[in-house]
């Protein structure tokens, strides 16, 4: 993919079509003008690294907002360190399934630009092992906003969102494995980080401040539904897979423990 020769453009019916839409999934979170402006400075100089340490400085690391739940949140860390881990692998899970199903979805043009454009998309957390997945779906907005216009701004948008996300991901698993006491969580946010650092090395669009903003918003609303599936949808389920996995599902965290040390696919980076 050869970088574009003008900054991207937002979605026109962003406001009035699909933030309603999101602003709707329960504890869904607007984000803040210093987060999308603070990050979208970072994300214009090129330095990716930094784009992560200023997320981290700056950003609300759930993207949600969890009301009356929030000191049940914050209690997490009583429960047995494994269970919570446990609890952690079946959320990933369930995205990275719901993300397959979801670019099934969409258009065939913009499939094929995917599969084409995106090898990555086969290699994501290779190191995330098999086991129980509740099911998740994206929301309906996620799939508005990437088939909206031409392949072109597909695979712009694709790009944002996926590299925004481990960008977002590697600030919450570091704030997780303090907050669940699952120290182990440190080392896969280093591996979500380092995805971050690559996708953009390999191809950071340029995009204006509100569709930056925008991918923000989006996958913001992809975090409260996932936090919906936690707390309400699947609760129940969590609390039986997390517990009774503390005696039962031993391999599966050693699996994902021992595969934090092994190296993940990364793609080469272009010089232009």
């Amino acid at each position: 993919m050869s970088p574009a020769a003008r900054p991207a453009e937002p979605e026109r019916s962003f406001e009035v079509g699909l933030l309603p839409r999101l602003a709707a999934i329960p504890f869904f979170r607007l984000a803040t003008d210093e987060e999308v402006d603070r990050s979208y400075e970072a994300y214009g100089a090129g330095d990716y690294e930094h784009l992560c340490d200023v997320w981290c400085a700056v950003a609300q690391p759930t993207r949600a907002n969890l009301g009356s739940l929030t000191r049940f949140y914050d209690r997490a860390k009583w429960a047995p360190s494994r269970a919570n881990g446990l609890a952690f692998l079946a959320t990933v899970r369930a995205v990275l399934r719901a993300g397959e199903r979801f670019r099934k979805k969409l258009s065939a043009r913009t499939q094929e630009a995917l599969a084409k454009d995106f090898p990555w998309l086969e290699h994501r957390h290779e190191h995330i092992p098999d086991g129980w997945t509740p099911p998740f779906k994206f929301p309906e907005a996620f799939r508005l906003f990437i088939d909206a216009l031409a392949v072109d701004d597909a695979r712009v948008r694709w790009q944002l969102c996926c590299g925004l996300n481990e960008v977002q991901q590697q600030w919450y698993s570091i704030h997780a494995a303090e907050r669940f006491a699952v120290p182990e969580l440190v080392k896969h946010g280093a591996r979500e980080r380092a995805l971050a650092v690559n996708y953009f090395s390999h191809w950071a669009p340029p995009a204006s401040r509100e569709l930056w903003r925008q991918c923000i918003v989006l996958l913001d609303g992809l975090n409260a539904a996932t936090f919906e599936l936690w707390c309400h949808q699947a609760r129940f389920a969590f609390v039986r897979h997390a517990l009774t996995g503390v005696v039962t599902r031993a391999g599966e965290w050693r699996a994902f423990v021992e595969a934090l040390d092994q190296p993940q696919w990364l793609m080469p980076t272009p010089i232009y």
